[in-house]
């Protein structure tokens, strides 16, 4: 399920979002976990980071792990506070260029990290 109320930074998602990503999108997508039969929710949260670029990026691995960090503690876990429904994962995308949902785009650069969503805030997969 896309999120389409989460389309612009509230104040706490700005205070924690480095000024160099832009947020694109967000979605809940349903997974099942590792117990069989049991399902997950996972937020995936995409911001455009274009200093993250193999090319002329100015961004390396160690600030792409910082912010998406703080990605997920700023956003992520305020965006699951507001969520009706539990969600066990936070995955944060960023990425160089735009990327379609489930299109190949091997030019584009993009970290991904993942979260489980604990008590204490996001814990790094």
């Amino acid at each position: 399920m896309t999120l389409p109320g989460l389309t612009a930074a509230s104040g706490a998602q700005a205070a924690s979002a480095p000024e160099w990503t832009t947020f694109h999108d967000a979605r809940i997508e349903q997974h099942s976990s590792a117990a069989a039969g049991e399902k997950e929710q996972w937020l995936v949260i995409r911001y455009l980071a274009p200093e993250i670029a193999r090319d002329g990026g100015s961004k390396g691995y160690e600030e792409a792990v910082a912010a998406m960090d703080a990605l997920c503690e700023g956003p992520g876990l305020a965006t699951v506070r507001a969520y009706e429904s539990p969600v066990q994962q936070i995955v944060v995308t960023l990425m160089d260029r735009i990327v379609e949902w489930g299109e190949a785009t091997p030019e584009a650069t993009q970290f991904i990290a993942t979260y489980a969503v604990t008590e204490a805030g996001c814990e790094w997969q």
